[in-house]
Order: C-alpha cells, then structure tokens, then sequence
C-alpha cells in the first residue's frame, strides 16, 4: 500500500486535485475542512448541511489579497481628516498585517474601523477576510454577510459567499444528501445572480458560473466560458486550475500544459499553479516532470512541510522509494526541532520498509533526541501495530518513570491504562493510573473518558453518566461521547434522560449517522415509531444505501403495521444486496404477518439457496411451520442448527419448546437438559425446565435437580431463584423467601429475585417486609420501573395513596408515556385528593387515556371527569369501558353514581344493582349501595 503522507492532518497549500464530477473541480488540500467550516451556514442552510464538508474550497479563498489592496485604496481615503481619516488608518494598517499574515494585528486594525464605523462595510469584508485566513469558517462567513448586508451592490464579499456556498453544495452532493444540496445550490445561484447582475463581466463571477455549469453535465459550455475569462485573465488561478483540469479531461494534455506553465510565468505566487501543473503531468505519467515541479516548489518554499511532504508522498506513490526517504531527510534537516517530521519519517518505512526497520529506527531518534516525547508514542503506536504489546508497556513504564507528572507523563499513564482495559476492563493496575492523573488534573479528558467507560462495562452506571458529564464540560458537540452518555443513561434505566442527550447530539451533529441511528433505536423501543422513522429518513437522505438504516426502518414500519412502506423497503434492500439472504428473511416476515405462509416459506427457501447456514432464516423457517404445526418438520429445522452450531445450546432450546408445544415432555425436558449442559449457567434455560416440571406437577423432580446444581454449585447464577420458584410451588414460603435471599447474595441486581422476593412475602402477608425488598432493590437498581411500580401498587394496598402518588409521580418522569402509571396516577388523584391542583393533573391524565380502547383506562379516565363536576363527559367514557368489560363492578359503580348525577335515575339503579349485586369488596362500595338504597326509597 503506497504511503501518501495522510498523517498529516491540514496540509496547508498543498497538492490540488480534481474532483471528477462535482462543481468544485479546482480544489487544494487547503480549502474548507470538516472542522474548520463547522456551522458557519447554520442560519441559511440549517444545522445539517456543514458538518461534512472536506477540503472543497482551495484556491478561490486565497485570490484578491493584493488585488484588493491596490483596487480599493483609493476610495478608502475620501475623507479629508477627522472620522473618516483615523478609519482609513486603519484600515491600510489592518490590510498590511493581513498581507504579511499577522491575523490578530489585522483582527485589531479592522475592528478598529468597525469601533469608529459600526457601519463600515468593508471592515467585516476584512475581518471576514481575516476570519478565513486564519480558518474561523463561521465569524468568516457571518462577516461576508454583514458586508453584503451594508453594501449589497458590493461584488467581492458575494463572490465569497457564493464560494462557501458551492463548496458546501459540492460535499453534500458527494453525501448524496439531495435535499441539503439542492439548498445550498440555491443560496450559491442567489448569490451568482446578483453578481453577474452588478458586473457581467466579472471574471470569478464567470468563473463560478462555467463551474456550475460544468457540475451539470454542461462540460463544453463551461469550457468555452472558461477560455474567454482566461484569454482576459490570464492569471486568474482558479479559472486557470478548471480549464486545464477540462483539457485534461479531454485528453488535451497538450493545451493543459501550456495553459498552466503561461500562467506559471505571469503569476507572481505561483504554487498552486505549479501543484496543478505537477498533477497534470502525474495523470499523463510524466513523472519525472512532476518530480521536477515538486522540487521547483520546494526550492521556492523550502520552509512549507506540506511541499515538502507532498514531494516524498508523490514518490512513495510512484514506487521511488530511496528518492522517497531522502526527501523525508531533507524535510528533517530543515526543520530538526520538529518532531513530527520524524515521526513522519518513521510511518513512511513502516509502510514502504518494514514496522522492524521503522522501529528500530525510531529508537536511535529517541536516543539522540530524548526530550522528543512524541517519538516516544510514535514508538509506542508502531510496537503495538506490530503486535508488540510488552515492549509498548515497557515503554510507556519508561515514560511515566522519566517524565512522573509531567504532561508526557500524564498521557503515558492514561494510554497504559487503555492497553489493561483493552485486555480487562477489571484490571487493577487501572485505577491507580487513572487517580494519579486526575489528581494532577482532575479534568483530563482522556483519563476520565476511560474511567467512564471501564464504570459502564463493570454496569457502575452512576458513575459512568458522571464520568462521561465531565467530559462533556469540554467537548459538548463530542458525538462519540454523546453516545456514550445516552447509553449509560438506558442502561440505568433513564430513558428520557437518554432522549435528551441524543436529541441535544443530533441537533449539534446532525450530519452523524451513527446518532440519528442511536435516537431512532431509543424512540422505537420507547414506542415512539413515529419519531423513529423520520429520523431513519434523515440517515437515507444522507445515504440512501445505508444497510442499517433501511433493517431499521424496515422494522420499524413492521411495528406500525405498514405493510406497503415495508415491502417497499424490503425490495430496496434486496436491490442493494441481491446476494444476500437479509432482503429475503425482511420479506417472509412480511408475508408472515400477512398470513401468507406459503408465501413467507418460498421466501425463506430463496433465502437458504443465498446462505444455507443462516441461523435467523432458519429460526424465521421454524417458527412459520411451528405456526401451520408441522411440528415434525420445525423440529427437523431445529435439529439442522444443532449440526451447524453443535456447541450452541440454541438448537436445544429450539427443539425443547417445540416438543412441549407438540406435547412430548419427556423428550423436552431431555432437550432442556441437553441446552443446560451447553450453557451450565443460563438462567433463562434453567427456568424453562424448572417451570416445565413445575407444570407436570414434578415438584420434587424439580427440587432434586435444583439441589444437586447447588451442591456441585453454591454459587450458581440462577439455581436459588428457581428453587423458590418450587417452594413458592409447594406453599413452603419460609423456604422460598430463604432461596431468594441467597439468590440475591450472589446477583445483588436481580430485578426479578427482588420482585418474586417481595411477592413471597406479600403472600405470606408481611407487607411490610415486602416494601423494604422493593427499596433495597431499588438502592440497586434506583430507576427500575418494574420495581417502582411494584412499590407503588403495594403502597395503594397499604393505603399508603400519598407514597403510592409519589412513585408513579417519579416514573412519569423518567417515562413520561407510562400508561399503567398514568392512569393508576390519574385514578389516586381522583380518589384521595380533593384540591384543584391535584384534580386538574388528574383532568390532564385522563386526557391521555381517554383515547385508549383499554377498559380500565377508560374508566379511569371516566370517573376523573366524574370527580370534575363533568358528568356528561363522565357518562361518555365510562359506558364505553362498561360496553368492554360489563362484568367488572367498580365500572358498574362508577357508571351509576355518573348517571346519577346527571339526573337519570333509571340507568344509575340499573348500573348500580350490578355494581352491587355480588359479594364485591372494592373502595366504594358502600357509597353504591346507599345510592342504590336512596333510589328505591
């Protein structure tokens, strides 16, 4: 693999290079970045149209310095003295610091201009000007456009802005973001409209616009245009850089030659010229002449590193390897301070040589340069590229040795700490690391991103979200970390929490797919399918062939019951990889739901032919003739997993449940125990067989097994659980509460064992017993919802209403779209508080249920208007929930007291002798039976 000097990152003035196919074909490696141009179009073209931009502008940033200066002069010295004089000042002494590239001299000059003259239109011209030499893309882009806010028949600071604009447009056509592109190409025509306007014959104007139309396919007339403004302007670089890039399109190498090396010689800064002339004889494989103009630049520039680098990575690429090295000498021996050159250097014989040659020679540079601590991690990085792991910890103990708290010494400690964590997260030679160099500086980024990281593996979740905050404090926009956040948050149940942090990524970083994808998985499971498939539909029009994207949508859609977007996203991806079994699986599963089984088999028989091993298709194939009960034949595609994967205990698993379902038990419990064996401690497989003998009324069969697993294990992972499971069984709750105890001393985070813990004590009517279990889990697991709900039902059960309320209260937070607490929140409001405030939260709950087809929401939601004073409202609702579920009596009870008060005695004593008719016992009853009584009287 040639070595193209990629290592280094900002290359200055460095090699142009034609982009085939896009507007902006005269770029250099020094236009716009990603990270330069950041938002600066964040007003007009919205967030998601700037992050992505790379290196698209080049040799249109650097025109008119000098011009500039000697075109406006004159008509900045009008004033004869006073106001008008001290801005003339300035601005002549701003425009020489930016000359002689002093940026905040010139920063201070122009801004001095704008103190006297809030007004002046060419002082933001110039300090956008400064903005932009110095890489501000986004002070720069907002002065150009107050310049042409304050003088709109200006033409220079348009032309920029139309620069800005097309580059950006170039990126996002490369992204196949049509949508964003077609802004931006908007704004750019907008732009070049008004500047053809204001002076038809200017040249960059011209320029612009033969570049336009050469990105639509218009190639001849963009050449024709392009030969006028050249024939006028013979110097004018990026009309130049265009037209030879066309001719050599064409296969005039000739011409393209002459153009370039005439305006070589009238150009009195002539690199980027000189870099285009070098590219063009490389495409024609002049190489000796590229050589030649390479070094002329160098000879020219002997202090650029980007020339120089841009010299030894040509003759990497063209295989003149010695030519190659010693040009990476020379660039040394200008410069023996930098260490970067070595290191450069150093990657080029790891990638020409060997990684032995570049090591070893690394090591003689340390030697004669060992304050050079960047060698050191050069040599490092390069030991473990070679797979050198002790000699890369040997090092860096060195390091931390030689430098102690020095910054080298600092980073030594924290990228040792990430070779331990690469190998063992729980490594504790770690954490002394890492307490070294937080207590030198507490705010290391690096140091504390790994202690976060290490904290979430180790599910210390707190910990991580506190770790990853810290961070965030200096890298707000980070979507890495922003990642990392919103998954310590769900994993310790905070979804909400994690929907604002990829909400807040998202808007910070929307061209990242990989947040877009994280949002939408978080929005789907939180049932907000909605949400999730328009952010899926962003990631497409980024990419319209991001596999992931469209698997996601296409479940997505599954969800919504979208039958059409979902085969029409299946059929896209089956396009995209026609030799892949995925388009064919999505497809079956569609015709699965439609009831098409044949249909969803023939599919999953094309989806074999492609992968005869796929254990999904294979699964999908099981589960379709499981549901047609061709048992038999299920149980045979079970079996064809085994033999593939015949150290897994899936194929096991998958046999067990369908014997069960075809009512062989014995020959499921023998394939239970089989998957047991493959996976000794897998809770899930040891429940299933436990509760399949608990159904064959095999108690003790069970507990025997269950005991001998204890015996050979004390420490099993699931074996506790399930025995309490069978004492449960055997109404032995002394014993079951005693097995779940012992479960919980050996998985202290087992929501479950929390919870059948809690429910064997409320069966054996220690109530409160049960509630300090919920807390204690929940000193565990602070945020579990299965546990706060728990609590909060056996609170209500306690008569404990107002701490019931503060629970339900504190799951709506963390999930706001609850229906079990909203409406069992919305029924305690009602029922146990009086007051306005209490009544009108309750009014708001209802409102969410009201529209639900759920019985006990409705009647919930019901007698909230009742308890509201709405009674017709009241009525509404509740004889919709007594329509679904007529033999509920509460429903009855409540339906009755609404009719009642609406003055139709009739229906409330019909409503109200069901609600009473039975030995019911629920909260009101008796106030139904005295309605009921007054009604007869």
């Amino acid at each position: 693999m040639p070595w193209d000097g990629r290592h280094v990152s900002g290359c200055g003035r460095g090699s142009s290079r034609r982009i085939g196919g896009s507007w902006s074909m005269w770029v250099s490696c020094g236009g716009l970045s990603e990270a330069q141009l950041g938002d600066v179009l964040e007003k007009r073209l919205g967030n998601n149209c700037f992050r992505s931009l790379e290196n698209t502008m080049g040799v249109m940033n650097r025109v008119m310095v000098r011009g500039l200066v000697l075109a406006l002069a004159a008509s900045l010295l009008f004033g004869c003295g006073g106001k008008e004089e001290r801005k003339a000042k300035y601005l002549e002494r701003g425009k020489a610091y930016l000359a002689d590239k002093n940026y905040d001299k010139a920063r201070i000059e122009f801004k001095n201009v704008l103190q006297i003259d809030p007004k002046d239109a060419k002082g933001y011209f110039y300090i956008a000007q400064v903005e932009e030499k110095a890489k501000n893309w986004r002070k720069a882009f907002g002065n150009y456009e107050k310049a042409v806010k304050l003088a709109p028949d200006w033409v220079e600071p348009r032309i920029h802005l139309a620069k800005i604009y097309l580059a950006q447009a170039t990126a996002l056509k490369a992204q196949k973001n049509e949508t964003a592109m077609a802004n931006a190409m908007g704004l750019f025509q907008e732009q070049l409209n008004k500047i053809l306007e204001l002076d038809p014959a200017n040249a960059e104007g011209l320029t612009l616009q033969a570049t336009m139309w050469v990105g639509d396919g218009e190639v001849d007339k963009g050449m024709a245009q392009l030969e006028k403004v050249v024939k006028e302007n013979p110097t004018l670089r990026p009309a130049v850089v265009l037209l030879a890039s066309l001719y050599d399109r064409k296969g005039r190498k000739d011409e393209a030659e002459a153009l370039l090396k005439k305006a070589i010689a009238a150009s009195s800064d002539p690199v980027i010229l000189q870099q285009r002339l070098a590219t063009h004889y490389r495409i024609n494989k002049e190489y000796d002449k590229a050589e030649a103009v390479l070094h002329q630049i160098v000879k020219e520039h002997p202090d650029e590193l980007a020339y120089r680098l841009a010299l030894a990575s040509f003759l990497s690429q063209t295989d003149q390897i010695d030519k190659a090295e010693q040009a990476l000498k020379d660039m040394i021996s200008a410069d023996p301070e930098d260490a970067q050159r070595y290191m450069l250097l150093a990657e080029f014989l790891a990638t020409r040589r060997s990684k032995e040659v570049a090591i070893e020679r690394l090591r003689d540079l340390i030697r004669e340069h060992p304050d050079m601590t960047d060698l050191q991690f050069s040599l490092v990085r390069l030991y473990l590229a070679n797979d050198q792991k002790e000699e890369a910890q040997k090092a860096l103990r060195a390091l931390i040795e030689a430098q102690g708290t020095e910054p080298a010494g600092l980073k030594a400690r924290v990228t040792l700490a990430q070779l331990y964590a690469s190998e063992d997260p729980a490594d504790k030679r770690i954490p002394p690391l890492l307490e070294e160099v937080l207590k030198e500086n507490p705010r290391d980024n690096d140091a504390l991103l790994l202690k976060g990281k290490i904290a979430a593996s180790q599910k210390k979740y707190v910990d991580a979200i506190n770790s990853f905050r810290s961070v965030l404090r200096d890298q707000p926009d980070n979507p890495e970390l922003l990642q990392l956040l919103a998954a310590a948050h769900r994993a310790n149940k905070e979804p909400e929490l994690a929907l604002d942090t990829l909400r807040r990524g998202v808007d910070v970083n929307p061209n990242n797919k990989k947040l877009r994808l994280a949002l939408a998985d978080l929005l789907a499971r939180d049932g907000n399918n909605e949400g999730a498939l328009e952010q899926l539909d962003e990631v497409l029009k980024m990419d319209k062939e991001d596999r992931q994207a469209l698997r996601a949508k296409i479940e997505v859609l599954a969800h919504m019951g979208d039958a059409a977007g979902m085969e029409q996203a299946v059929k896209q991806l089956q396009q995209l990889e026609p030799d892949s079994a995925e388009g064919y699986l999505q497809e079956a599963r569609l015709r699965y739901a439609q009831q098409d089984y044949a249909g969803a088999l023939d599919l999953l028989a094309k989806a074999l032919e492609k992968d005869p091993e796929n254990v999904q298709v294979l699964l999908a194939k099981a589960d379709i003739l499981a549901a047609r009960k061709r048992w038999d034949d299920a149980i045979a595609v079970a079996r064809q997993l085994q033999k593939i994967h015949p150290d897994s205990a899936d194929g096991h698993v998958l046999e067990a449940r369908l014997l069960t379902k075809k009512g062989d038990v014995p020959a499921a419990v023998a394939q239970y125990e089989e998957a047991l064996a493959k996976a000794p401690d897998s809770g899930d497989i040891l429940a299933a067989l436990v509760d399949l003998e608990l159904e064959q009324g095999k108690v003790d069969e069970a507990e025997r097994r269950l005991k001998a697993m204890l015996d050979a294990n004390p420490r099993h992972k699931a074996a506790n659980r399930e025995l309490g499971a069978v004492y449960l069984k055997k109404k032995d709750l002394p014993a079951a509460i005693a097995a779940f105890r012992r479960q919980l001393e050996i998985t202290p985070r087992s929501v479950e064992t929390y919870r059948e813990l809690a429910r064997a004590q409320v069966e054996n009517r220690n109530l409160d017993g049960a509630v300090q279990t919920y807390e204690q889990g929940l000193k565990q697991r602070p945020n579990d919802l299965r546990l706060l709900i728990d609590l909060a039902a056996l609170k209500e059960r306690q008569k404990d209403y107002e701490g019931a309320i503060a629970i339900y209260e504190k799951v709506l937070e963390i999930q706001p779209m609850n229906a079990v607490s909203i409406n069992n929140l919305a029924a305690l409001l009602s029922d146990h508080r009086s007051d306005e405030k209490s009544l009108g939260k309750a009014e708001s709950l209802a409102a969410q249920l009201e529209q639900s087809d759920q019985a006990p929401f409705l009647d919930t939601a019901g007698w909230v208007y009742y308890r509201k004073g709405d009674y017709q409202k009241a009525v509404d609702i509740l004889k919709k929930a007594v329509d679904k579920a007529p033999q509920i009596p509460v429903f009855q009870y409540h339906l009755g007291m609404a009719y009642l008060k609406l003055g139709d005695q009739a229906a409330a004593a019909e409503h109200l002798k069901k609600a009473t008719a039975g030995d019911y016992s629920y909260d009101g009853i008796e106030e139904a039976k005295e309605a009921l009584k007054s009604l007869q009287s």
